[in-house]
């Protein structure tokens, strides 16, 4: 029954334009209930097949996969303390009164976005940049997603660290899990791999109203599709990572499994505490659902929820942003993909 149901909403969605293809991964802590590819990895500038191997670009399920995981083990460790400002770990980031907490759980009061590739001048000016910038309340007080936070974590572990953010993740989260086709910036070799996302970058230049750029040119495979990622190298804490299902798997696997080998039990409970502040419910790189499920998005069309105490995982992966961003039908389509997932298995 949950196999028929997935099936067919996936392949109704691709023959109304929601998706040119998606890759669907059920798994519980028994068994995986679901993992199939539908449609296609690109259909511009040709036509080729989804597979269940294909590498997606994750866009900001970066956020709790790299940035939370990583924040959570160095609280761990005593290198991190959540109520500390963020001022104090990384000095350029002149916001005194944002703590680590306020900028994991988008309660810093930064805006939501800013095309940093116009307005910075320079990747070393990003933080320094990011300093001056009026906040839009105050600390703590309101939820309001910001990619900008997550870039200032981003520089943050790095200052502590002394590390690159994408050796960090590759050492401490990817390489113990077994995750090796996880990566920012993946080789040239596994770009053919790898699902379109936007052709030339039409929806940022629309939000910016045409502004100047150096914009790419072509459909974009096998670097990341966010802007602001890009000009920062393509390894930044709100997205650049891709991945596959089976990697995504496994990842869930361990957040399921009290943590398994990447976090303690405490620490995934003290990531799981819902920020008390107004507006969307946000914990530690994730959003919680209304039944407490840990959930999460990205704009190319991916997204994960994980329900520990069910123990049962759910990862989606479209190309939604192929070949331009300006598709419609990916919110109302994850609403039901996830409805199915979670009610079948509950009746079961």
């Amino acid at each position: 029954m949950l196999k028929n149901a997935i099936s067919t909403l996936i392949e109704n969605s691709i023959a109304e334009k929601v998706f040119p293809g998606a890759v669907a991964y059920v798994l519980t802590d028994e068994k995986v209930l679901y993992h199939e590819a539908s449609g296609f990895r690109s259909i511009k500038p040709k036509r080729l097949l989804m597979f269940r191997t294909t590498l997606f670009d994750l866009a900001s399920l970066t956020k709790p996969i790299v940035i939370g995981t990583l924040c959570m083990q160095l609280v761990e460790k005593g290198e991190l303390f959540l109520d500390t400002p963020a001022a104090e770990y990384l000095p350029a980031f002149k916001q005194k009164n944002v703590t680590l907490t306020h900028l994991l759980t988008h309660t810093s009061g930064l805006p939501a976005w800013i095309p940093l590739y116009l307005r910075a001048g320079s990747r070393k000016n990003v933080i320094p940049y990011l300093s001056e910038v009026e906040l839009e309340s105050h600390p703590g007080e309101k939820a309001v997603y910001s990619c900008l936070g997550y870039i200032v974590l981003g520089a943050l572990l790095e200052a502590v660290t002394k590390q690159p953010l994408d050796r960090l993740a590759r050492e401490r989260i990817f390489a113990p899990l077994g995750m090796e086709q996880t990566r920012y910036n993946p080789p040239e070799a596994w770009h053919e791999n790898c699902a379109a996302t936007e052709d030339s970058n039409s929806f940022e230049r629309r939000m910016v109203n045409y502004e100047r750029y150096d914009w790419r040119e072509g459909v974009i495979l096998g670097q990341v599709h966010d802007e602001n990622a890009h000009f920062l190298g393509g390894v930044s804490g709100n997205a650049g990572l891709f991945a596959t299902s089976t990697d995504l798997g496994k990842f869930c696997w361990a957040l399921m499994d009290n943590g398994s080998i990447l976090l303690r039990p405490e620490s995934l409970d003290t990531m799981r505490q819902v920020a008390s502040a107004e507006g969307e419910r946000r914990c530690i790189g994730w959003a919680v659902t209304d039944d407490g499920c840990l959930y999460h998005t990205g704009f190319t069309g991916t997204s994960i929820r994980i329900c520990a105490k069910r123990k049962i995982a759910a990862i989606l992966l479209t190309n939604r942003v192929h070949p331009d961003a300006d598709r419609r039908g990916i919110i109302e389509f994850r609403k039901m993909f996830h409805e199915i997932v979670f009610s079948c298995h509950a009746s079961q």
